[in-house]
């Protein structure tokens, strides 16, 4: 990651983000995904991943 950008999200809007990438890569054809969101399918697992453990360690459900 080249740059940073820090963000407040309640656990409800964390669990939104989680949701529409996941939604993403089951619903739109995984060549088109870098033209909606400018992530690959792997791109959007690994953030996914990432975020869960966020909520996880905050002591929040998915």
């Amino acid at each position: 990651m080249s740059e940073a950008i820090d963000v407040r999200l309640s656990p409800d809007e964390l669990r939104y983000v989680i949701a529409c990438g996941a939604a993403l890569a089951q619903n739109v054809p995984e060549s088109s995904l870098p033209t909606y969101c400018h992530f690959n399918k792997a791109q959007i697992i690994e953030f996914s991943v990432r975020m869960r453990a966020q909520l996880d360690d905050a002591g929040y459900d998915i």
